[in-house]
């Protein structure tokens, strides 16, 4: 059996849907209130896009991505944190990755401040 391009698209864009949708399953069986969210499904589905542009290749970061997309609506596009997504010399997954240790650091050094 042989697919057309057009028929592969449409089958990929049916699996990269699912994927979503099964990702968004588990970010509400942890965040119960983002099941009540209307945008939840598009915004995932516009941040996992991102992901492909940003050129992210493993699962960890993509899900990562999605989880704070859906706490944090619209965060890969806050300037400062586009500016780092988009530098070059460092494959997207691994910038983001860096941008949550660096993030997760800084809330750290608050937290002990208090």
């Amino acid at each position: 059996m042989e697919f057309t391009e057009g028929q592969w698209a449409l089958l990929k864009a049916y699996e990269d849907r699912n994927y979503v949708d099964f990702i968004r399953g588990h970010i509400v069986r942890d965040y119960p209130a983002l099941a009540n969210d209307p945008t939840l499904r598009d915004r995932l589905n516009a941040a996992f896009a991102r992901t492909k542009v940003l050129r992210f290749t493993h699962d960890a970061p993509i899900v990562d991505f999605l989880y704070v997309e859906a706490t944090t609506p619209g965060f890969y596009r806050i300037p400062a944190v586009a500016a780092w997504l988009h530098k070059s010399g460092v494959p997207g997954d691994q910038r983001f990755e860096m941008l949550l240790q660096a993030t997760g650091k800084r809330q750290q050094e608050m937290k002990e401040k208090r």
